[in-house]
């Protein structure tokens, strides 16, 4: 069987098949594929990629299980979730490891105010909160999410990794933040999907002096810097950029770091 693309989500393989590939030999290599991955219950075919506002996949299944909900494990924590209805990337597993561990230097022993954008099913507030327990921080998180059906995934996989005390979550537009909470926080994560517009000004709504933004920008590095510093209109201070991943043939996924003034 030549190599077929893939994304592997704990117990679910995506695959993804050349146009015009007939139906017959797609569940055909699914199977050989089921039977040489001990450890997938279910494969699905990629019928298209993420799309729309919410950023969903929609999948076909080929072999095993038919379901699409995932158990997936990354970062001593347990995530469940249904594959076409919630977006969420494996491959930015050790991406939140690095936010995470730097969330944490920069949270006091107490009190520490953090606030997760276009948190999907939470996978950062959850990272983030475990790693929390262990250094013996306390920091109050607010997970928010537009996606309905995400956010149902969300607390399910807070209360999975015994986090419902950690984790509050604040569904609903982001925008309208500013005026629901009417607090500002200490540091602000937006791992946001790729979307036209930055949200930045809603980020420094809800931002004081001080405050540090973990913000995802995608295209070359010179365009990513001019968004922020176009929609932050100088009310933040220097900026550290680096590669967070590939989103596709160079095309690239930054990660910046700043502080607001």
């Amino acid at each position: 069987m030549g190599k077929i693309p893939q994304d592997i989500i704990g117990d679910i393989a995506i695959l993804k098949f050349p146009r015009r590939t007939l139906w017959l030999i797609k569940k055909l290599k699914a199977k050989i594929f089921l039977n040489k991955n001990k450890t997938i219950k279910t494969v699905l075919e990629k019928t298209e990629g993420f799309s729309g506002k919410l950023r969903t996949l929609k999948t076909k299944h080929l072999a095993g299980l038919k379901t699409k909900e995932a158990t997936y494990k990354e970062n001593n924590c347990i995530f469940k979730y249904n594959v076409n209805e919630s977006y969420f990337s494996p491959r930015l597993s050790n991406e939140r490891k690095i936010i995470a561990d730097e969330v944490v230097k920069l949270s006091k022993k107490k009190g520490t105010k953090i606030l997760v954008l276009f948190a999907g099913i939470s996978p950062y507030p959850i990272v983030i909160a475990k790693k929390l327990k262990q250094s013996k921080k306390q920091a109050t998180i607010i997970s928010n999410e537009l996606n309905k059906k995400a956010n149902i995934a969300g607390r399910k996989n807070i209360a999975l990794n015994k986090l419902s005390d950690n984790i509050t979550l604040e569904e609903g537009n982001a925008k309208k933040l500013p005026i629901k909470l009417k607090e500002k926080f200490d540091i602000i994560l937006m791992p946001r999907p790729n979307l036209k517009e930055t949200f930045l000004e809603t980020a420094l709504k809800l931002s004081k002096k001080g405050t540090t933004i973990f913000y995802h920008g995608f295209g070359t590095k010179e365009e990513v810097l001019n968004e922020i510093k176009k929609d932050t209109k100088n009310k933040i201070g220097k900026i550290s950029i680096r590669k967070a991943g590939d989103i596709g043939p160079y095309k690239y996924r930054w990660q910046a770091k700043f502080k607001v003034k």
